[in-house]
């Protein structure tokens, strides 16, 4: 029996510092976000694109596409500015204008997309913590849409909900990203790291 005590409170500890260090890994980003989620079922989050789930999911996807050119041109901007710094920097400025543009004309001139309330979020490489007005339910399958301002850059993903607390009148959740791509993985660790810098040069 004092085995089994013993045994049961090291599990206790356990899943507390599992939790603890799931809230540490939380960063909480400093600027505005569009942020928008559905419930879905489990066979929609592991076959389907989470863009289709969303009303400008047009749009989305011509983000998606520039994002992929840009990665299919990285490899060749790259050689010019081997060979010539200063062509291989104003490309990448008039890369990066074009880039901004874009995203600014597709979301800032999209009705439902300047309707949707800027919130702030809790975010990680693994997963995001928010608030919301009604409960989920632990397991419950969502898909995730966050366009970071001011640059209108977009992530939509799946998640699973871990954890749903009241808070309030309101529910604090937090929610492990599923089925990840590289892509929107590294583009949250840019968003994380810009938060960071930002917050640090903030007086």
């Amino acid at each position: 029996m004092v085995e089994k005590a013993q045994n049961m409170t090291e599990l206790t500890q356990k899943q507390a510092d599992q939790g603890s260090r799931e809230k540490r890994d939380f960063f909480r980003i400093s600027h505005d976000v569009i942020f928008d989620h559905k419930v879905v079922d489990a066979y929609t989050a592991e076959h389907d694109s989470p863009e289709i789930l969303f009303d400008d999911a047009v749009s989305l996807g011509i983000i998606n596409e520039l994002r992929r050119l840009d990665r299919d041109a990285s490899q060749t901007l790259r050689a010019l500015s081997e060979k010539n710094r200063l062509i291989g920097d104003y490309l990448q400025i008039v890369n990066s204008k074009i880039d901004l543009l874009a995203r600014h004309a597709l979301f800032h001139q999209t009705e439902k997309a300047r309707e949707k309330p800027k919130t702030r979020i809790n975010l990680s490489e693994d997963g995001l913590a928010f608030i919301v007005d009604r409960a989920l339910y632990k397991g419950n399958y969502l898909a995730i849409r966050m366009i970071f301002l001011p640059n209108y850059v977009p992530v939509v993903v799946f998640a699973k909900v871990i954890r749903c607390e009241a808070k309030g009148d309101q529910y604090q959740v937090a929610a492990r990203f599923h089925r990840i791509s590289d892509k929107d993985r590294q583009e949250l660790s840019r968003q994380i790291l810009r938060a960071q810098i930002s917050q640090k040069q903030a007086p």
